[in-house]
């Protein structure tokens, strides 16, 4: 058969007899598994246990509860990709990004922000093998993925970083193992997961996440490995640190160099000004901060401002993210052909075959124009812009006109002012009305108004503007012009006449042009979400192309007081408020539409007017209505305003109304839920999180203050940066920006130090070492030192396996605050010398130290002696005055007067002392601590403290040889002491009891004599030893003969052994060498 054989498949049956029997069968298993008694506690001790058990593991879950202060937008996690050189991370993040949003990324260059979720991003992070960047990188990380080489092992940088991570906070620690296609055996392949597990398991906590990567395919992992640990990432659940929760922080994704370049021609190692740019974290930074740069420095902010999401969350719920909300930001890595670096934009505009040839567009012939160009000045004199929509072009290099505003002629110094003024304010077009309110009043005319002038002015305008046949478009224009408020309405003009007093017409003010945007030409205009939210504000009706004009007009009587209430907010100067001049107002009411009219778009948006929400309305300016409502909440409003607001909401009901109901709904609800009462646990952290949202509430009413908050992007510009900051930039080294709230005096700072059982010598007082401790790394120089509850003895050497204290000199830290030491020099395999916690910020410790002293007598006179060699000076022994001294024999003495000016001193002692005998003193002196605060500027070039033994190794030198420091034998003579010898007038008076007895005895042998009973039992005794004696001799010589019998014969069996081996062994090679020559 040439087919392959098919089987029909199996049909159950659905009905008849067989599918009855099956039901019945199934239901009746069923029912014995579903027995309620079969599986209930027969033992009240085993169901005891087991609830004990339940009540222990639930317990187990609880920690301390911690405030979420998370904002509503939040930042993107920082997933910290880490591991050792060459395992894998730049894959791991390539294969990650392009799960997520379909991105191939050529180089991994800084962070990488990304869209992962509908309400999450990520920024990843790859940490390079240095341990200051490790550092840095433990300080900001939310979820840490530690890339382990499964064909090399565990390295000395994981470690390294997991004791990093326990000293900064532990975040979440996921392992991923990658090199598992190098092993070809699956058993083997399974050992070592086994192992790794286990060891990760032990080092991070039981039951962490390993992940494995079993292979690389087309220059990133496999499609569903990666797509597993992107799920995890999604889900994982971040705990809030304390540290990160309490202090601003920021990863500068961007940096820029916003240096003159004119100042680096005639200066290269000038300062330089900073712009960084990132995602704020933690708590909120204020515009005049300072802040910490770890690898830089301490600097104060110059400027905060707030830039639009690069890589927002999607504005609204969505079941799943579409391609284009599938965002990625990573400006110093090239995505899309463009990348950012310190001080340029690259952009790698690639061709194809067929497009080589093609004609270059508008934008690519600006790209090569901008290459060509050497400075700023070159290219913006090849540059034309249009003064107005379809007008002439004109050339940056144009010399323009002075303007004439009735017979008084402005000079081009002072024409070059104004537009340098206009041209100086930012992007928004708020910030240019600002700009250009700084003219002068004096600009409008005082006398007679010349309207053959204007007449005149107007048809140059007309025949200058080729625009549309929109006969509506031109009127606006004209009416801009010569309007007195920029109002489109006749009527509005009439009355603003008449709130003027009837000046009729104005004359025209000085027309200024926008300053071209290098940026907007070359890549679109991206702040026309900031123009348009600024021209709604106006609530002007004008054009994109009307943006290039500006025209203002101002009277000569307005009114100053109604011009005041435009830009001053709150009390007058008479102390008078708001509410007490309303009656004033209505009656001024003409007066304030003139003074509206005349000011045109300078609105003061934080003060509502009565009537002008319909305005407000039909302009459609949503921040003018938001502004309109806080006014009338801040300064109140009429019974109209009222009633609109209490039917605000959907019920048509006020909000004291909705309130009460809202509080009695909620007393039902609790008294239905008494039932379940909440445990202590909850109601703690209920409590707890009610003070954040009390808090959080509180700072959104303070809006306005020039705060930045956390979640926002925002840049940062720093001045007088080093410029040794530009030019070692390295993007793959993480720049953080921490903020230092009461963190900047410097003081003692008392520590509880640990040596690190893995680093192999114990730790010297008065050898340089780093400290790194909340945002800063510093290298200072520790005093050890133990406390006995008395005092704070110094320690030359930290202990082998107990902690001791340690005092530092460096800046103000929280007590409590985790740290790690380490040395600059790598001198071992593994770099983290010691940890310990902060104990608290002092500014005096009396740490002492033992100090002996020792002396020897000269005179003795009863129990009064003269010690001298013990000091020097009389002034050393006036200062060591009634200290206690102390001889080697323990007769005790103290210091009394100095004896001459050689150091002898007279002392007394409780008994007399011999010229044999030493005397010392046993005292403490306080040693000064060592001021010693080098922060550790790895990004700039700063020479660091050396210790002296790697000094003397480095210019190879001998260690000082002193006689006085070498061990010596210890050599004591032996004393002889004469007899004690009592007077025989002492003798006579002593008791019998302690007189000497002297007992005097006959020396000498006395002969025994025996009778004839002891001379035969004498007798017999010695016979019968001399039969044992005699037998026991037999005994041995015949024990001897056997034994040398014995051993001939076993002689003779070896030799004949011997032998037989020999001839065995000849045979054997006899044989061997035949066949050998037979083959």
């Amino acid at each position: 058969m040439d087919g392959k054989q098919t089987h029909k498949a199996h049909r159950v049956h659905k009905a008849g007899a067989s599918a009855k029997k099956k039901l019945v069968e199934k239901k009746r298993k069923n029912a014995e598994k579903n027995n309620p008694r079969a599986f209930t506690m027969q033992s009240a001790q085993k169901a005891d246990r087991m609830a004990r058990r339940k009540a222990e593991l639930n317990e187990k879950k609880y920690h301390l509860p911690m405030a979420d202060r998370t904002p509503t937008i939040p930042p993107p996690i920082i997933v910290a990709v880490v591991g050792p050189p060459q395992c894998g991370k730049t894959t791991l993040i390539k294969s990650l990004v392009r799960r997520y949003t379909k991105h191939m990324l050529s180089e991994i260059r800084g962070p990488v922000t990304i869209v992962s979720g509908k309400k999450q991003r990520i920024t990843f992070l790859e940490c390079p093998n240095d341990i200051n960047a490790m550092t840095d990188v433990a300080k900001v990380a939310d979820l840490v993925l530690l890339v382990l080489d499964a064909s090399y092992g565990f390295e000395m940088e994981t470690f390294e970083f997991l004791n990093l991570l326990q000293t900064h906070g532990m975040p979440k620690v996921m392992g991923v193992l990658t090199h598992l296609d190098d092993f070809k055996d699956n058993k083997r392949q399974k050992l070592v997961k086994k192992n790794f597990k286990h060891r990760f398991w032990t080092e991070v906590h039981d039951g962490a996440k390993l992940f494995f990567l079993s292979g690389v395919e087309n220059g990133r992992y496999l499609d569903r490995e990666i797509l597993n640990l992107s799920r995890f990432i999604s889900v994982v659940k971040l705990r809030p640190l304390t540290w990160r929760n309490s202090h601003p922080y920021m990863l500068a994704d961007r940096v820029q160099d916003l240096t003159d370049p004119e100042i680096l021609e005639t200066n290269p190692k000038a300062n330089r000004t900073v712009a960084l740019y990132g995602y704020l974290r933690g708590t909120h930074m204020k515009g005049k901060d300072r802040v910490h740069i770890p690898g830089a420095g301490d600097y104060q902010l110059d400027q905060t401002e707030l830039l639009t999401d690069p890589c927002p969350i999607p504005d609204k719920e969505r079941k799943r993210l579409d391609e284009r909300h599938k965002l990625i930001y990573a400006p110093m890595s090239e995505v899309n052909g463009v990348m950012y670096d310190k001080d340029a934009v690259y952009i790698d505009v690639r061709k194809t075959k067929h497009e080589e040839n093609a004609v270059e567009g508008e934008g690519e012939k600006m790209l090569s124009e901008l290459q060509k160009a050497t400075n700023p000045s070159d290219r913006l004199a090849m540059h034309q812009f249009n003064l107005f929509s379809g007008a002439k072009p004109l050339p940056a290099t144009a010399v323009r006109r002075p303007a004439v505003f009735d017979d008084v002629e402005l000079s081009a110094d002072e024409g070059s002012e104004v537009d340098s003024d206009e041209g100086s304010g930012s992007d928004d077009d708020d910030d240019d009305d600002d700009s250009d309110s700084e003219v002068d009043d004096d600009a409008a005319s005082s006398g007679p108004v010349d309207y053959r002038a204007q007449r005149i002015a107007a048809r140059e305008l007309e025949d200058r503007l080729n625009a549309d046949n929109d006969d509506d478009d031109d009127d606006d224009i004209l009416r801009r012009v010569y309007s007195d408020g920029g109002s489109d309405d006749g009527s509005e003009s009439d009355a603003s006449d008449a709130g003027l007093g009837g000046t009729g017409r104005l004359a025209p003010v000085h027309l200024g042009t926008k300053r071209v945007n290098l940026m907007d030409i070359v890549y679109g205009d991206g702040d026309a979400d900031k123009t348009g939210k600024s021209s709604k504000s106006r609530g002007s009706n004008d054009d994109a192309d009307d943006d290039n004009v500006k025209s203002f007009a101002f009277a000569d009587d307005i009114d100053y007081n109604q011009l005041r209430k435009f830009f001053i907010t709150g009390d007058n100067d008479n102390g008078e408020d708001g509410e007490e001049k309303s009656d004033d107002d209505d009656d001024d009411n003409d007066g304030e539409m003139g003074a509206e009219e005349a000011m045109g778009d300078f609105e003061d948006l934080e003060i509502a007017s009565d009537d002008g929400d319909d305005k407000d309305a039909e302009a459609g300016a949503e921040s003018d209505a938001e502004s309109a409502q806080s006014g009338s909440e801040d300064e109140g409003s009429d019974d109209d305003d009222d009633d609109e607001k209490e039917e605000s909401n959907r019920f048509g009901l006020s909000d004291e109304k909705m309130k009460k109901l809202k509080n009695k709904f909620d007393e039902i609800d609790n008294s239905d839920d008494d039932g379940e009462k909440k445990d202590f646990y909850q109601q703690q952290k209920e409590e707890l999180q009610g003070y954040v949202d009390s808090t959080r509430q509180a700072m959104d009413e303070l809006a306005e203050i020039n705060y930045r908050w956390s979640g926002e992007y925002v840049k940062i510009v720093i001045e007088d940066m080093p410029f040794e900051f530009m030019n070692g930039f390295d993007p793959s080294i993480p720049i953080v920006v921490g903020g230092i709230p009461n963190e900047e005096g410097l003081s003692l700072i008392n520590m509880r130090i640990k040596r690190h059982r893995w680093y192999p010598r114990i730790l010297k007082t008065g050898d340089p070492i780093v400290i790194s401790v909340g945002w800063r790394r510093f290298q200072t120089i520790p005093t050890y030192y133990m406390n006995d509850r008395i005092k704070n003895r110094m320690l030359k050497y930290s202990p082998e396996h107990m902690h001791c204290n340690a005092v530092v000199f460096g800046p103000y830290v929280q007590p409590g605050t985790g740290f790690c030491a380490y040395f600059l020099k790598r001198a071992h395999r593994f770099g983290i010398a010691g940890t310990g916690t902060v104990l608290e910020n002092t500014q005096t410790i009396d740490i002492v130290k033992k100090l002996k002293l020792t002396g020897y007598p000269e005179k003795i006179h009863k129990n009064t002696a003269y010690v001298g060699k013990m000091f020097n000076s009389s002034l050393e022994v006036a200062k060591f005055e009634g200290a206690s001294i102390k001889t080697v024999s323990g007769i005790r003495g103290q210091v009394k007067k100095a004896s001459g000016d050689n150091g002898v001193f007279r002392a007394t002692f409780e008994d007399k002392v011999k010229m044999s005998d030493i005397v010392f003193l046993r005292a403490f002196r306080t040693i000064p601590i060592k001021k010693f605060y080098n922060p550790i500027t790895s990004l700039l070039s700063v020479t660091y403290m050396r210790s002296i033994a790697d000094i003397r190794r480095e210019k190879n030198m001998a260690v000082p040889n002193k006689a006085d420091s070498h061990y010596k034998p210890i050599v004591r003579e032996t004393k002889r002491f004469n007899p004690l010898r009592i007077p025989k007038s002492l003798q006579a008076e002593l008791p019998f009891k302690s007189k000497v007895k002297i007992v005097k005895t006959n020396t000498k042998s006395r002969a025994v004599v025996m009778d004839k009973h002891d001379k035969k039992v004498a007798t017999l005794l010695g016979q019968i030893n001399l039969l044992h004696k005699d037998k026991t001799k037999k005994l041995r010589e015949k024990v001897q003969k056997q034994k040398a019998e014995y051993v001939r014969k076993r002689n003779e069996e070896e030799a004949e052994a011997d032998a037989r081996r020999k001839k065995r062994r000849k045979t054997f090679f006899r044989i061997e060498g035949q066949n050998q020559r037979k083959d």
